[in-house]
């Protein structure tokens, strides 16, 4: 399998993994305040969240570098369009551009992540969503194509030099989740990473994956973690309803001053 369509193997881990659900929870729930009539997911590989969005009645689409998840994903889920490209080099057909555009752990894979927040950006009519891991970089991340990972501020100062305004910065998964990508990647990653990462899952797998999931949602309570959460939007370009003074959720930064494919452990 090429380096673009390995991903295509990850179908159950993006549908049961703990980390995926619950990221697929948290921009579900940042983006209900929102205002837009259609939605990209760039970097889509297998489109549980566009699933869940669609439920919403809202245009769905979904892009890809890889070939075979687009192709899968155009039999699958005909409720949404899929393109194939590179977000690096390319922005979508015909210059179309998105009300809301989520990217979702994928700056982390690719060479140049400048360029593709560049393209992101061109692409945005209104909201820009973007998920990346931030932290050590351990033996699982090195073997899914992580190159990278974040501390939030350079994403804040490349979204504001692109005329963005950033407006909520979470930093999420203390403890569980810290733990638990400690745990993963301190016995036999090899071997964890074949059962969980590429195999179809059986009822173990997902048993285990249920509880892990459960254990998560403790991570809601703190302000710290190493998975990273930033919403910015276009001056003027949609309404957000900003938490009042001293209603803002715990970890969260409004942006100090105005801050491939998917996957993820």
């Amino acid at each position: 399998m090429s380096g673009e369509n390995y991903v295509a193997s990850w179908e159950d881990a993006h549908r049961y993994s703990p980390a995926p659900r619950h990221r697929r929870r948290l921009i579900a729930g940042w983006i209900r305040r929102l205002r837009f009539a259609d939605c990209l997911d760039a970097g889509c590989a297998q489109p549980y969240l566009l699933e869940k969005l669609y439920r919403h009645r809202i245009a769905a689409y979904g892009c890809d570098v890889s070939d075979e998840v687009i192709r899968q994903n155009r039999i699958h889920f005909p409720y949404a369009r899929f393109e194939q490209f590179d977000l690096v080099r390319q922005v979508w057909p015909g210059g179309r551009r998105f009300d809301l555009v989520v990217c979702s752990e994928v700056l982390e894979h690719v060479e140049d992540w400048k360029a593709a927040l560049a393209n992101l950006t061109k692409i945005c009519r209104r909201h820009l969503l973007i998920t990346v891991p931030g932290g050590k970089i351990r033996h699982i991340d090195r073997h899914i194509g992580h190159l990278r990972h974040f501390s939030g501020d350079e994403l804040s100062t490349a979204l504001r030099a692109h005329g963005m305004d950033v407006i909520r910065l979470r930093r999420w998964g203390w403890s569980m989740h810290s733990i638990y990508r400690r745990a993963i990647n301190g016995v036999m990653p090899g071997k964890v990473y074949r059962s969980f990462g590429e195999k179809r899952y059986g009822f173990a797998n997902e048993l285990f994956s249920q509880i892990i999931s459960i254990a998560f949602y403790v991570n809601d309570f703190f302000p710290w973690g190493t998975q990273l959460l930033i919403l910015a939007r276009r001056p003027n370009g949609g309404r957000f309803n900003v938490p009042p003074p001293g209603g803002r959720g715990r970890g969260e930064n409004p942006g100090q001053g105005t801050g491939c494919h998917r996957n993820g452990s």
